[in-house]
């Protein structure tokens, strides 16, 4: 008898099930076939603290076709400092050996039935059936199936989730670097991001705005609470799912939490907790996963919108976009200048010091990410020009969110450069095998009552553009003026990023 048929008879005469660990294993076993080995270490179990046992773990693997990283993922789980009491692989859609991987790895497998709406819609079919076997004090991590925990991260996360407060702690996510992978200047680029995202998340003492779905544990409470609060009224549920997960959301994680913070829970990102996390690898991928990731942003405050839960998100979406807005108004500003020759002075040695210091801040505080993050910060034009590109996506996120149009995001972390024509746009075999797809809630915001939103935002831009384009012309020296307030401002934030700061 092998120790899994043997496994399998001795649970038909255990008593029922009443902690748990025994429930989940239980429904693992009826559930899957064949059943996974229970997670097993010899170690002894870490205390929380002094006397208090470390709550129950489930780990899930959300994985649609993630053959070529699932072992590694799961590997990372095994190398923890404190493991995971259970690692579920979410399966969603599988076409390929992704769900015979996992089972080769002694893992649990439950696989999606009929789901067409994503990550987020796999995740509540399986929470729907965890939630109510779990205890309130138990943890559930969700983290993407390209991705590797640091290896004290669940030890670490949940030590933290479960610190008392006067505000408890609803969620703590890890902040994403860049794995191992071949590199290219993309990639590059797109790892400074992240690196000075650590920094400056640390200078934040966690203090975080979202939860990524790389990888986060939450309270089985907190995400109980969510739910019910959907089904009451009280947070939003646009798709209608009256689960933990709005599937109309294309940026799940954000519109969490968001809801998170709205129940009066606080989320957390602490500098140790890390994972390494899969990176575009071309400017056609980075374009549709930036501009998801910022229509989705624009989405789910619509979806929110404006309280005091919010409103640190919208300051940040306000000051986003009055970036956009700066670079056009200030070479349109210096062209006019340059063509009624007028005697004001741009390269005045105060800008050339506001250019030399923002260089040096930009290059100190991606030093941590090796030499060819200094390299590529010191080149200087990389970076502008990646900042270009995001501009570009942000109009375009604020356009499609402005006017909900009707559009569809397929599975993109996908994408290698095997999967890529010359051009670097996907072939066309790719693009129609990337199902289901994601779209926004534009749907549940066409309605007659809600066109005053996109008509008031249209004539307030167009008031904007119309001063902006006749300032310079009428005043120049006024139109320099506002670009002075806007540098300087900006020159003292990027002093202020260069000050010391405890980060423990």
């Amino acid at each position: 008898m092998t120790e899994i048929e043997g496994a399998k008879e001795r649970s038909l005469f255990v008593h029922r099930p009443n902690t748990s660990r025994e429930r989940i294993r239980d429904f693992l076993f009826r559930s899957q076939e064949p059943p996974s080995l229970a997670e097993s270490h010899d170690e002894p179990s870490l205390e929380l603290r002094k006397g208090e046992p470390f709550p129950f773990v489930i780990a899930i693997i959300p994985a649609y076709n993630e053959e070529l990283s699932i072992v590694k993922t799961i590997e990372g789980l095994r190398d923890q400092s404190r493991h995971a009491d259970e690692i579920i692989v979410l399966a969603d859609n599988c076409t390929d050996e992704t769900v015979g991987l996992a089972l080769a790895e002694g893992v649990s497998v439950v696989e999606t039935v009929g789901n067409s709406a994503g990550k987020a819609g796999g995740l509540n079919f399986l929470l729907a059936q965890l939630l109510p076997m779990l205890d309130e004090k138990d943890c559930i991590l969700v983290m993407d199936a390209d991705t590797v925990l640091s290896p004290r991260f669940i030890e670490a996360t949940v030590r933290q989730l479960t610190i008392q407060t006067e505000r408890p702690i609803g969620g703590v996510g890890g902040i994403f670097l860049a794995d191992d992978d071949e590199w290219n200047l993309v990639r590059q680029l797109q790892a400074n991001e992240y690196t000075r995202y650590r920094r400056r998340l640390g200078r934040r003492k966690g203090r975080a705005l979202v939860l990524t779905g790389t990888g986060t544990i939450f309270l089985v409470k907190v995400l109980r609470e969510v739910a019910a609060s959907r089904i009451a009224g009280r947070l939003p549920d646009l798709g209608k799912g009256r689960a933990v997960y709005d599937v109309s959301a294309l940026t799940e994680d954000n519109e969490l939490s968001i809801c998170i913070k709205s129940l009066g829970y606080r989320i957390l990102s602490p500098k140790q907790c890390t994972v390494a996390t899969a990176m575009m690898p071309t400017w056609f991928s980075l374009y549709k996963q930036r501009r998801r990731w910022q229509r989705g942003a624009l989405e789910n405050l619509i979806a929110h919108r404006v309280n005091r839960h919010t409103a640190p998100y919208i300051a940040r979406q306000l000051m986003t976009y009055l970036g956009v807005f700066f670079l056009p108004f200030y070479l349109y500003t210096l062209t006019i200048s340059l063509v009624t020759n007028s005697d004001i002075n741009f390269l005045q040695p105060l800008w050339i010091l506001v250019a030399l210091v923002y260089v040096f801040e930009q290059t100190f505080s991606v030093r941590k990410g090796g030499w060819r993050a200094i390299l590529l910060s010191l080149s200087v034009l990389p970076e502008l020009a990646l900042n270009i590109f995001l501009d570009v996506v942000y109009i375009a996120s604020f356009d499609g969110a402005l006017f909900a149009e009707d559009e569809a995001w397929g599975r993109m972390r996908h994408l290698s450069k095997l999967d890529m024509e010359k051009n670097g746009k996907p072939h066309e075999t790719v693009m129609r095998n990337q199902l289901p797809s994601l779209y926004g809630t534009h749907k549940s915001r066409m309605t007659r009552k809600q066109y005053f939103i996109p008509n008031s935002i249209i004539f307030a831009l167009v008031a904007v553009f119309s001063v902006a384009t006749l300032l310079p012309i009428y005043s120049l020296q006024t139109a320099w003026n506002i670009i002075s307030v806007y540098v300087v401002i900006g020159f003292v934030a990027t002093l202020g990023r260069l000050i010391p700061v405890r980060t423990s």
